[in-house]
């Protein structure tokens, strides 16, 4: 098979796996790690071998670079210290406690390789995360914190993880160094990723001016900004990792205001798809490299033997983040500049953030880039029982985690905060109101009858849009029940229209041409209607 035949394989088994997980109770990626662990005993399937920094390359900089875009600036930086103790000193945490169990479990295993198993486990998984969270009404304010925690423990924990290796490759490593050269390396690498991403939104902004954009056009140039940013940094000696978070982050406050709306639609379809395809990949092919890597490893260390490793480290990357999170969350509150601006979280909301730390993409690609040699041509030391332990803590935060997350929260009462509901109500009234102020605006120039007419048409459906967002108790229910059974009733209109229009193509009364346009044309309707469909009763 080719390399391409291989890749189309790979695939079709994520597509195949995506749908048999629709029927698990647990996350998505479990079934992909399983799946692929399952086709590796397939004899007719072929054996991947994976080149670790085309591994890195390839998964890395698109998965950071989406958790950057996605995250809110603003929510970001209320929640900035719980997010730093947790990006920062939780990272420096697991790195040394997984790192001093791993040297002292693990014969042989350099001291510096240990660490660097503490470094590549440190990183939490936001798609493991909300892919458990995002049918529940979870509070902004945790969804923000462990959010930001992954993206920039991404960053943390992988640049601790390089100069671990370095650490290995030079035979040690002076802290006071480390520190300096980690804060230069944070500096520059933030740095070349705002200029990347500032180069590139300037770039289509001038394709836009001068006619020559189109959304194609725009799309492969976001594509291509998180590989620029991680490249260019590399080739300057700064982080990569931090640079493709700055343009993320940079990306993600500019585009959203900047794409026009086909633009930013077809971004988001094209967005999820990549990450959709990249995390699937990913874990199959962490699954496909299971035999051989445990065939590997059980050189040295027997079956029962590799079991309590991975238990111990496991249980020590879980059991140092609920140590740490408690005094992390409370201890700042001694002072009285912190007490001042915030409110001390519930101890069950600290809970859950210690329970939600599951591990996944980033640990997987970062474990698999360890280089297979040192520059002498001789093995990488414990890279072998490295990754195997990587690859326990993922699977044993995705199986015992992962799947009692979601539980938990209901059962400690989790629910939304008060405010999300009404700033959902100002941003929808205010929309209105402006959408209504123009439309009146526009009565002088309306000189037809006909013209007349329509625009009083949609003056009317305004002001009933704005008519519930204004009414109160009793009457905004009634309202919002008449507004659900518009929605039903459109929706069910909708439906009635795009059957009639198939049954037309699908008897040849109607060409192609003539279908797509139409088809398109339901689709934009539907997905208006989507987006403003009322909040569900409570």
């Amino acid at each position: 098979m080719t390399d391409f035949e291989h890749a189309l394989l790979l695939l079709l088994l994520v597509a195949g796996l995506s749908v048999l997980g629709r029927w698990l109770p647990w996350p998505p990626l479990i079934t992909y790690l399983l799946g692929g662990v399952g086709a590796a005993f397939l004899p007719w399937l072929p054996r991947f071998q994976l080149d670790p920094q085309f591994f890195f390359l390839c998964f890395l900089p698109p998965l950071l670079f989406s958790d950057g875009w996605l995250m809110p600036i603003r929510e970001l930086l209320r929640a900035k210290r719980p997010i730093l103790m947790l990006a920062v000193g939780l990272v420096t945490f697991t790195t040394v406690a997984v790192g001093l169990v791993a040297h002292w479990l693990v014969p042989g295993l350099p001291l510096a390789m240990a660490f660097a198993l503490g470094a590549v486990v440190s990183p939490t998984d936001a798609v493991a995360v909300s892919s458990v969270t995002e049918d529940l009404r979870v509070p902004a304010r945790m969804t923000t914190i462990l959010n930001g925690e992954s993206l920039m423990n991404d960053a943390t924990g992988l640049v601790a993880f390089k100069f671990a290796l370095a650490a290995v490759l030079a035979g040690g490593f002076s802290p006071g160094r480390m520190l300096l050269e980690f804060s230069l390396l944070s500096l520059g690498g933030f740095a070349v990723g705002l200029a990347v991403g500032y180069g590139v939104g300037r770039l289509r902004d001038l394709l836009r001016s001068l006619r020559v954009g189109a959304t194609p056009v725009e799309i492969t140039l976001s594509l291509m900004t998180p590989y620029a940013a991680y490249l260019l940094a590399e080739h300057l000696g700064v982080s990569g990792v931090l640079s493709i978070v700055a343009a993320g982050l940079y990306s993600g406050w500019r585009d959203p205001v900047r794409m026009d709306a086909e633009t930013r639609q077809a971004a988001f379809g094209v967005w999820s798809l990549v990450i959709f395809w990249m995390n699937g990949i990913a874990f199959v092919l962490l699954g496909l490299q299971f035999p051989s890597l445990f065939s590997a490893v059980t050189h040295q260390f027997s079956a029962p033997r590799l079991l309590a490793l991975t238990a111990a480290v496991a249980g020590t990357a879980m059991a140092a983040r609920m140590i740490w999170v408690y005094p992390g969350t409370y201890l700042p509150f001694l002072l009285s500049s912190v007490r001042a601006r915030e409110t001390p979280s519930r101890p069950a909301a600290v809970f859950v953030v210690g329970w939600a730390g599951m591990r996944g993409t980033v640990t997987l690609a970062a474990a698999l880039s360890i280089p297979l040699l040192l520059p002498d041509g001789s093995p990488f030391p414990g890279r072998d029982i490295v990754i195997f332990l990587a690859f326990g803590v993922i699977a044993a935060t995705l199986a015992i985690q992962g799947t009692t997350l979601e539980a938990l929260i209901r059962a400690l009462g989790i629910g939304e905060d008060a405010d999300r509901p009404k700033e959902e109500r100002l941003a929808r009234m205010t929309a209105v109101e402006e959408g209504l102020a123009a439309l009146r605006d526009l009565e002088p120039s309306a000189t037809s009858e006909d013209q007349n007419a329509a625009l009083g048409l949609v003056i009317a459906e305004y002001e009933q849009r704005l008519s519930v967002l204004t009414a109160e108790g009793e009457t905004q229910r009634s309202a919002r029940r008449r507004r659900h059974a518009g929605h039903h009733y459109r929706m069910a209109a909708l439906k009635a229209e795009r059957l009639a229009l198939d049954k037309l193509w699908r008897g040849g009364a109607i060409i192609d041409d003539v279908y797509r346009p139409l088809q398109q044309l339901l689709d934009h309707e539907e997905s208006l209607l989507v987006g403003s469909a009322p909040p569900p009763e409570e």
